[in-house]
């Protein structure tokens, strides 16, 4: 109601000759009573409906004027809840689908060619449409596996964990990136980041595990404990789920630099 102008006694809405947009993310979220009713919903849909809300005071109608309703949510499952078809008949609905593998090759296949051009040594830019597909295959298995539930809601994974992957595989200046077994490591390290600190079960971290063993090996040609050799045990040489937490990247290797530098822990 602070947004909008008092006409006249009992009516409201923007300045004169003006539309006022309403705007209503995870318009899903509230939670069904017993009997299936959303309220929050149940009073936009009696503004739809009618024009008007009460005054919490007197009970007195307030009359609303060039009010636009714009919401978003996603699809229903996983948490997220049906809305009523009483309300969703007053709306006109868009649907935007999700990416197909080649579109999102193309729009990340873009973004790391532009930015490996800058001086990169050859041995690393020709992996890095490798860790676009490998990025891809992590994603699309981590929303199949790792569904959301009541204990683990937010198990939920879109399009910005795969950028902040991507985005992870930028930041280490090409002086300090002349490796590709390198580059490969900070890919490992970034999925890790990204997908593997949100899991909150020893299973789940290890199937994670097991899904980046066997993307490494698909794309990358080589076992991890051959790409993470500076990690395995002396005794068998083979590296484990536990083991891949010591690999670390980070910009605070010299707290008493001024330009922080991303790059790879090696003494921990």
């Amino acid at each position: 109601m602070s947004k909008l102008d008092r006409r006249k006694k009992g009516l409201y809405g923007p300045p004169v000759g003006k539309k006022c947009i309403v705007f209503i993310d995870d318009l899903s979220l509230p939670q069904k009573e017993s009997y299936g009713a959303q309220p929050a919903i149940e009073l936009l849909r009696q503004w739809i409906d009618h024009g008007y809300w009460f005054d919490k005071k007197d009970t007195s109608i307030i009359n609303l004027a060039d009010l636009l309703l714009v919401t978003a949510m996603g699809a229903p499952g996983g948490g997220k809840n049906e809305v009523t078809q009483r309300f969703i008949r007053h709306l006109n609905i868009l649907s935007i689908d999700s990416f197909d593998d080649n579109t999102m090759k193309k729009i990340f296949g873009a973004i790391v060619d532009w930015h490996f051009a800058k001086d990169y040594d050859k041995d690393v830019v020709r992996w890095t449409r490798t860790m676009v597909q490998a990025t891809m295959n992590v994603y699309k298995q981590a929303i199949i596996l790792f569904l959301p539930t009541p204990t683990k809601s937010h198990y939920v994974f879109n399009l910005r964990d795969f950028s902040r992957v991507v985005r992870g595989l930028l930041l280490i200046p090409p002086t300090y990136l002349q490796d590709s077994h390198k580059l490969m490591r900070l890919w490992v390290h970034e999925v890790y980041r990204v997908f593997c600190d949100r899991l909150v079960d020893d299973e789940d971290r290890q199937t994670f595990f097991e899904l980046v063993s066997e993307t490494v090996h698909e794309n990358f040609k080589m076992g991890i404990s051959k790409l993470l050799e500076r990690l395995c045990p002396e005794e068998d040489g083979t590296v484990e789920e536990s083991d891949v937490r010591n690999l670390m990247f980070g910009d605070f290797i010299d707290p008493h630099t001024d330009v922080k530098i991303y790059d790879e822990v090696e003494k921990l």
